[in-house]
């Protein structure tokens, strides 16, 4: 998955002969997006780039647990939840950071990551897992995104 081209991930991805929902992996590669989008944003992060890589693996994780009889389903879905909200925790720090024009990237990676962990909760779940806090996370990316409309790029 790591070097795979992009279009080939999506024909690969489209093909209903898949064995189990890869929600949680499709979650995980919107998070590792939008972990570098806040790269980006700052002009290099060192944690936003280690949670791409993060994001990234756990994409790959959670691609191997759905194809593969692996015991614990859940728990790389689990851990998307998890790193969506340390995506969403360095997006608001970056508020009040980066140059207001990289504000609309960092409020793009936010909601990337809310939808993210509402996304890896669902896979959970159906996986006879519980996560918590997507809900959370989503509300604090639903924040960014207000804070980033508003002007008040402080105090979110």
């Amino acid at each position: 998955m790591r070097d795979q081209i992009v279009s080939d991930f999506l024909k690969t991805l489209a093909r209903p002969a898949l064995p189990a929902p890869a929600g949680a992996t499709v979650a995980a590669l919107a998070l590792a997006q939008a972990a570098a989008l806040l790269s980006r944003a700052a002009g290099g992060d060192a944690e936003a780039d280690h949670l791409t890589r993060h994001a990234l693996r756990l994409a790959e994780i959670d691609a191997h647990a759905v194809t593969h009889d692996v015991p614990d389903r859940a728990q790389p879905a689990a851990d998307v939840v998890a790193a969506a909200g340390e995506v969403v925790r360095v997006a608001e720090r970056l508020l009040s950071t980066v140059d207001p024009a990289a504000l609309v990237d960092v409020s793009a990676a936010a909601e990337m990551a809310g939808s993210s962990a509402r996304t890896a909760s669902v896979a959970v779940e159906s996986r006879n897992g519980f996560a918590a806090g997507a809900d959370a996370v989503a509300e604090r990316a639903a924040r960014v995104t207000e804070a980033v409309r508003s002007g008040a790029h402080s105090g979110v």
